[in-house]
This record gives C-alpha cells, structure tokens and sequence, in this order.
C-alpha cells in the first residue's frame, strides 16, 4: 500500500505565511511592538493562536485583550478572502499522488476554523474531506508528534508509513518524532534550518511527488 501522506498547512498547502505576517505586523504595532512581515514572520512561525499570544506578552508584559484576538481573526480572515493562493505546483503534486494511492491528511497548528476556510477559500477542501486534524485536538502541539499520530491514526496507518510534508524545522521534528519520515519543503531562506532538522528537502512542490516516491 502506498504510503499515507500528511500535510501541514500554512506555507506547504498554501501560500498564507506572508499575509499572515502583514497582518501580524500591522496589528501588533497597536500593542507597543514594531515588527516588520519578516520580523512577524520569524517569531510566530510554528506557534498555536497562545504560542503568539505568549510571544507577544513576553515582549509587552502583557497578553493582548479578547478584543485585540477578534481583530486579529477577522483581519487574517478578511486577507485569506481576497488574496489567498495555493502553494505554487501544489495542486497538481496532490492530484498526482492521489492518483497513485496516497491516503491523504492535513495537521496544523492553527485553528480548526482557520484551516477549513483556508482549504475552502483555495478549493483544497474535496481533497481532503474529514481528514483535517488540529493540535487543539491532542494533548500537546509541535514539536510533540501528537496531532501526527492522531491524523496516521484516522487514515488507519501505521506511522512508519507515513511522509509528512513540513515547512517548519519543529513540524519536522514533530513527525520525525512520530517514527514518520518527512519532507521539508523549504523555497526559501529556511533551506538550511529545514536540512538540520533531518528532513529530505525539496525547494520546489514540482519535486513532491518524486521525493514521496523516493
């Protein structure tokens, strides 16, 4: 059988990381930081909806407001509607790989809400169907292997059988963690982080389907 294959989602499935770091950047401004997109971009990379806002209190010595939290939803939301995109050669690398067997999940970090409107917003959503699991589902997040094991857990296999796609160093880590392989997916200047966490790296979502194959 082939093996089951398990996406991250921000920045493998879609291109969302830098509009979620302007929206990060501009907001936060309100809460005494001044943080650039890429500066936004680096310290938020990888964390749960707390990990930013425990970030954000280590900075200002204080959580942000449940209102500031509803701004910041509807703000990332409003700029997935207008400008979200799927990662470049992503649709066909899915398309491809599904026709050969794989058994397919996404495990993310964000919010269940936020993961079903990105998929939906994209037109991913079909290719996945129930098979979206978040880290608010397991006990802990990444680098944890939790969410991991639960999604090899709902496809019925066995997590040496899995591949997961990551573009995180600790979502990496996360499913090494979990006795699955995994690949970095890593067309920027992450490349080098990306080969320390010991994922098989791939620039390009052109050589996925390869690298699974390999």
């Amino acid at each position: 059988m082939s093996p089951a294959l398990i996406f991250d989602c921000d920045g493998v499935l879609i291109d969302s990381e830098h509009l979620a770091s302007r929206v990060e950047s501009e907001l936060t401004h309100e809460l005494g930081l001044q943080l650039s997109p890429a500066e936004a971009h680096a310290l938020f990379l990888g964390k749960t909806v707390d990990g930013v806002l425990d970030a954000i209190a280590q900075r200002t010595g204080a959580r942000p407001s449940a209102a500031w939290v509803y701004n910041w939803a509807f703000a990332t939301a409003h700029a997935f509607h207008r400008e979200l995109a799927v990662v470049e050669q992503l649709r066909d690398a899915i398309e491809d790989l599904r026709g050969r067997g794989h058994r397919m999940a996404v495990a993310s970090q964000s919010s269940l809400a936020r993961v079903r409107f990105s998929l939906d917003v994209t037109g991913l959503a079909p290719l996945f169907g129930e098979h979206v699991y978040v880290t608010s589902m397991v006990a802990r997040p990444k680098p944890a292997p939790d969410v991991y094991l639960l999604a090899a857990s709902r496809l019925g296999a066995d997590p040496a059988d899995c591949v997961v796609v990551e573009d995180s160093p600790a979502g990496a880590a996360a499913a090494l963690g979990a006795g699955m392989r995994a690949i970095g997916y890593a067309p920027g200047a992450t490349y080098g982080a990306m080969v320390s966490s010991g994922a098989k790296v791939i620039r390009s979502m052109g050589d996925l389907v390869s690298a699974v194959a390999s």
